[in-house]
């Protein structure tokens, strides 16, 4: 089985650091009056971070031949995918904070 194992973390830590990009751009947009902060334009962005998990998820995990290895790699990934998550969260808060102020 030749993978790169190094693509998983490195997709992994692209997905973290995107969420305050996303987010930081869309505050951009918002502020110059090109695109209003709409529900719209902030489920977009959502669906695209979950979609682009989900490639990540059929691309860079490895497949296994039984089940419950399978569900296990599926049980380890969502919860790395939620802290990364919860961390991208942090990291938005503060860069939206150190850039535009409370």
């Amino acid at each position: 089985m030749k993978t790169r194992w190094w693509w998983l973390p490195l997709n992994m830590l692209a997905w973290t650091l995107a969420m305050p990009l996303l987010s930081v751009g869309l505050r951009f947009l918002e502020q110059h009056r090109i695109l209003a902060m709409s529900g719209s334009a902030v489920a977009a962005g959502a669906i695209a971070l979950l979609l682009w998990a989900a490639l990540i998820y059929a691309r860079c995990v490895p497949a296994a031949p039984e089940l419950s290895r399978r569900i296990g790699y599926f049980v380890a990934f969502v919860a790395a995918m939620l802290a990364l998550g919860a961390g991208a969260l942090w990291l938005t808060f503060w860069a939206i904070v150190a850039i535009y102020g409370l």
